[in-house]
């Protein structure tokens, strides 16, 4: 199955979903986008924890603010979500030297917003559960990657989102199962009817590690970010 050709045409569909439903009255569709400092949380099959540092990726994509009653508000949303993590001396690189993984998402988060009036405009405090599915990446090094008794001479290659460590490819980077979970948080302010300001955390819950051989991974691999975002609604 080509997995990438999927997810567009999911990502698609979720975004003419949302067109079509903004056409009912008091439907609001919005863009979106903003950066996050974006990390994963690794542990090894043997528990041992993985020091790993958080990098910088952007966000981006189209919301729909469905009103319910009162103040409250359901927003579904279609994002393009960029994801990953960087190690110094990490557990692929035999020296000194950092390994930095980058990964691409789509994802569809539907937040429950509460909106009261706060001066001049609204506030914004919201949660709810995302799910997204992983659609390719990169990883580079300027160390040196050592895998079982084999030295490798590339420096950056392509990252894989597969569900058994049997599907890996040579010399590129099998991170994780391609469809990712968890829930989000959201506080922020809606000023001149349109704009928003908004913070944003996210925490994975699902599982990403390959099973091995169909048996599942002692090990875990999880998601997790915080960021800012700043969006107009039409």
């Amino acid at each position: 199955m080509n997995y990438k050709r999927y997810s567009h045409s999911a990502m698609l569909i979720a975004l003419l979903s949302l067109l079509s439903f903004a056409g009912h009255a008091q439907l609001k569709v919005g863009i979106r986008g903003g950066f996050s400092l974006t990390n994963v949380s690794l542990v090894s099959e043997e528990n041992e924890r993985q020091n790993t540092e958080a990098i910088p990726r952007f966000q981006i994509g189209l919301t729909l603010d469905i009103p319910l009653v009162a103040d409250f508000y359901l927003q579904p949303a279609v994002l393009y979500a960029g994801k990953g993590y960087k190690q110094d001396g990490g557990w692929l690189v035999a020296a000194e030297g950092e390994f930095e993984v980058k990964l691409a998402y789509v994802e569809v988060p539907v937040n429950l917003l509460y909106k009261p009036q706060l001066g001049t405009g609204n506030l914004l405090i919201g949660a709810g559960p995302y799910l997204g599915y992983g659609i390719g990446g990169k990883w580079d090094t300027n160390g040196q990657i050592v895998i079982g008794d084999i030295v490798l001479s590339e420096n950056s290659g392509k990252v894989l989102f597969k569900n058994d460590w049997s599907e890996g490819e040579f010399g590129n980077y099998l991170f994780g199962k391609p469809w990712d979970y968890g829930i989000n948080l959201v506080a922020g302010y809606e000023f001149l009817q349109h704009f928003t300001a908004q913070f944003n955390a996210q925490f994975g819950l699902a599982n990403l590690s390959p099973n091995t051989e169909n048996v599942s991974s002692d090990g875990s691999t999880r998601n997790k970010g915080y960021g800012i975002s700043v969006g107009y609604r039409f």
